[in-house]
């Protein structure tokens, strides 16, 4: 029998186990992902409800909602907070060890599973599937989607957020965010895993996705804020639908 590829990168992995045990702290290494959080719930939403208009607005509720790549689980008790029933899962047994303690202490039921995507087998599909600051750090990105759409139900929204790659996003996001200002530790992201919005969109419409929407995002690093830009050379979010 042929072996599955993995989308596992150990030396992409090993860059983050260091800093799991500052999760959680707001003015740590991911305080970044922490202020980031507010506009990917936005987008999430924002794309949800407008394809289905007759949920709740303000409510995810019997939603089931899958977090790829979930690390401490930032989005997942987000996500959990807004009624949905949340499946986080992460390839380190370090920061799934950390989201289950946390959503523990704050009274969460959050499902979190370590397993890599291509060999998750949930008993039924998903309504949302999301992936975030995740694509630039795996392998065989191809596989990566394939496995996701196996898995999102019919119409089923995946929401996800990764770096362009261009000249602009070398030195901001590599040049600038990590050797000038400090805003995430030194080497954190390798520019050549970098996915070009044309080539990720491609990728989506052969793993079988239809509507895909692509979003600029950018970080204010004097106001702390994350916000919508028309400017898609950096940063951005995308959706597509199953």
């Amino acid at each position: 029998m042929e072996k599955k590829k993995s989308t596992i990168n150990n030396f992409e992995q090993q860059k983050f186990e260091k800093f799991y045990s500052e999760w959680w702290d707001l003015d740590g290494p991911f305080k970044i992902l922490h202020l980031f959080n507010y506009l990917r719930i936005d987008f999430i939403k924002r794309n949800f409800f407008e394809r289905n208009e007759f949920y709740k607005k303000a409510s995810l509720k019997n939603l089931k909602v899958l977090d790829i790549g979930c690390g401490g689980g930032i989005l997942c008790e987000s996500l959990a907070r807004l009624g949905a029933d949340v499946t986080g899962i992460d390839t380190s047994v370090h920061a799934i060890n950390i989201a289950k303690k946390h959503a523990k202490n704050m009274h969460l039921n959050i499902s979190y599973k370590k397993i890599d995507i291509t060999e998750f087998q949930p008993k039924s599909k998903f309504d949302i599937i999301t992936c975030m600051e995740v694509i630039e750090h795996v392998d065989n990105v191809d596989i990566l989607l394939k496995n996701i759409k196996d898995i999102i139900s019919h119409s089923g929204l995946f929401v996800g957020s990764t770096i362009n790659k261009t000249i602009l996003s070398y030195v901001g996001a590599i040049i600038i965010a990590e050797n000038f200002l400090n805003l995430l530790p030194r080497g954190t992201h390798d520019w050549k895993k970098f996915v070009k919005i044309s080539e990720l969109k491609n990728l989506l419409i052969r793993s079988g996705f239809k509507y895909t929407n692509f979003q600029g995002i950018k970080y204010n690093p004097l106001l702390e804020n994350w916000s919508y830009s028309n400017l898609k050379s950096i940063n951005y979010l995308f959706c597509a639908t199953g």
